[in-house]
C-alpha cells in the first residue's frame, strides 16, 4: 500500500485539510498479503518459514480516519515512523493470520486506539 493518509477537511468553514490515517486500509492489505504469501508459497512448494515487516513514515500528529463519525479519533499518533516486523510459519499463513496481522499492526493500532475495532482481523477462527 503506498498512501496510508489523506486530507480531510474536519470543519466545513476550515480551508485546511488534516491528514488523516487509513488503518482499515493497513489492515485489508496486510491480511491480503498474508493470503498471497499463503498461496504462493502453496503453489510452489515452499513450506518454511517467512520474514515480514510492515512500515510508515509522516505519521507523527495524524489520527485515524473513522468513516461512521466521519470524524477523525483524538488518538494522535507520536512517532513519525512505524516499524514492526515478525517471521510467520506455514502453519500460522494458514491457521492464524489473524495473529501474525496483530504482531505487524498491534501496536499501531493500539496507539490510534483502534485495536478493539479490528477485533476479527485480529483474531483467528478457532
Amino acid at each position: 500500500m503506498t498512501r496510508l493518509s489523506d486530507g480531510l477537511k474536519t470543519h466545513h468553514w476550515d480551508d485546511e485539510e488534516e491528514q488523516v490515517l487509513f488503518d482499515a486500509g493497513a489492515v485489508l492489505h496486510t491480511r491480503y498479503m498474508l493470503e498471497l504469501i499463503r498461496l504462493v508459497s502453496d503453489e510452489v512448494g515452499y513450506h518454511g518459514n517467512w520474514a515480514m515487516a510492515a512500515g510508515a513514515n509522516r505519521l507523527r500528529g495524524r489520527r485515524r480516519y473513522s468513516s461512521q463519525s466521519q470524524w477523525p479519533s483524538n488518538d494522535r499518533y507520536s512517532a513519525v515512523t512505524y516499524e514492526e516486523s515478525t517471521g510467520a510459519t506455514q502453519a500460522e499463513l494458514s491457521g492464524a493470520p489473524g495473529t501474525v496481522t496483530r504482531r505487524l499492526l498491534g501496536p499501531l493500532l493500539r496507539s490510534l486506539g483502534a485495536e478493539e475495532l479490528f477485533a476479527d482481523a485480529l483474531a483467528d477462527a478457532g
